[in-house]
């Protein structure tokens, strides 16, 4: 059964969905892309490129609540046709505007909509790919996100010269025809709600939102787990971004071109990263990878404070980058596995909330640390911090926990023999 079920073939609206995070993330980063080039053109300030990046990570943590009680109470349908329709509208509307402090605001405004609908595909994801699927499904998601991302900022760049922002915001705002357009291939109704709409009466609302996110993912050992890790990489991560440049250009004495080739290997990374680990996690516990793969990339960080060469470093973050990939397949697998789908989207949402909250306290203290701690010695900190919060998190845990399978393939095992 596991065999099969391994070399099964993935279900045609989790491969749409996936097509969706490719087309949408493509569009994003060639928006924030464009955006940054046409604040810098004009000359409006450091504070308001620091504006952007917030204003793509607050709203996660603002929205984190409504997103989990939208995804564990709607259809995916139902959830994900208006907030298509609005993330066009709004993105439409951007291309008409060029006042900076506005165009943030709406920036935030479109977050916010991600926020909401981004619970909703991951929860339809994991719950149309039980057992061994569930890894593959990961994988795919992940390889098309951070295709996307590879995408999106070479295309901004170039399409804000030839075509000039408002250009650039208006196929942003084609791309986002897509979350409308996959929401109309999804079932009407979730397996997930109808077995919760026979299995409770009306007056017993299910539990969600963020609290009950959260309560979900401290309860389950493996998911505290490598949230818990996933935040810190997040934060680890966020800071070396800042830094990177100089490391790149003033450390190693490289050019922009350079610079940008180095970004290219570690997002080249992640896509096979997240390849590999679809396949070696369908059959095995996801835990011990999340915890290998973290390990890789704090040491990755750390050496690369101590090299001289270039192409050495092409090969770290190459490695970095697939041991990263590898870990999101790896902690999204491990929370499916552990959390029950009826409470899926309110532990992505928390997720989401903790891992963007990460990010937003790294934007706001890398800027003071850029300019009083040196590049290496960040990356030096960096790498030393994960490697220990790893080591923490390991002897903390110590105790043997349930298998975090064991929830996933009892619900097979039912649904094989009813």
């Amino acid at each position: 059964m596991t065999s099969a079920a391994t070399s099964g073939r993935l279900p045609g609206h989790v491969t749409a969905i996936a097509g969706a995070f490719l087309v949408s993330c493509m569009g994003d980063g060639l928006a924030i892309t464009a955006l940054m080039l046409d604040f810098h053109d004009r000359g409006v300030g450091s504070a308001s490129i620091t504006g952007l990046f917030t204003a793509m990570s607050l709203p996660a943590i603002v929205f984190a609540d409504l997103a989990g009680r939208v995804a564990d109470r709607y259809p995916a349908r139902r959830a994900l046709l208006p907030a298509g329709a609005a993330l066009v509208a709004v993105c439409f509307g951007m291309a008409f505007i060029s006042t900076p402090v506005l165009l943030i605001l709406l920036l935030a405004a479109l977050s916010g909509l991600m926020a909401v609908a981004a619970p909703v595909f991951t929860k339809t994801v994991l719950d149309a790919s039980p057992g061994p699927l569930m890894s593959r499904a990961a994988a795919q998601v992940s390889m098309a996100t951070s295709l996307g991302f590879l995408i999106g900022p070479a295309v901004g760049a170039i399409l804000k010269d030839a075509v000039g922002l408002r250009g650039v915001l208006l196929v942003d705002a084609a791309t986002y025809l897509v979350v409308p357009a996959v929401a109309l291939l999804l079932p009407a109704h979730s397996g997930a709600e109808q077995e919760h709409t026979t299995s409770q009466q009306p007056s017993s609302p299910p539990k969600s939102g963020l609290q009950h996110g959260l309560r979900i993912l401290i309860r389950e050992a493996p998911a505290a787990r490598v949230v818990v890790l996933g935040t810190a990489l997040a934060f680890t991560l966020q800071i070396t971004n800042v830094v990177e440049v100089y490391l790149v250009r003033d450390d190693y004495q490289a050019s922009s071109f350079m610079f940008g080739l180095v970004t290219m290997v570690w997002a080249a990374g992640q896509i096979l990263g997240s390849g590999i680990a679809g396949r070696i996690l369908a059959q095995r516990s996801a835990q011990p990878a999340a915890t290998l793969t973290v390990v890789a990339v704090g040491l990755a960080l750390a050496t690369a404070a101590i090299l001289n060469s270039l192409p050495a470093l092409f090969a770290l973050m190459l490695a970095a980058g697939a041991a990263n990939g590898a870990f999101g397949v790896a902690r999204q697998t491990t929370l499916g596995r552990a959390v029950e789908p009826e409470h899926r989207g309110s532990a992505v949402a928390a997720h989401s909330a903790l891992l963007n909250t990460a990010t937003v306290l790294a934007l706001t203290s890398s800027g003071v640390l850029a300019t009083m701690v040196a590049p290496r010695p960040l990356y030096a900190a960096a790498g030393a911090l994960l490697l220990l919060l790893t080591a923490t998190v390991y002897l903390v845990h110590r105790k043997p926990v349930p298998r975090e399978g064991a929830v996933e393939i009892a619900r097979v095992a039912r649904d094989v023999t009813s």
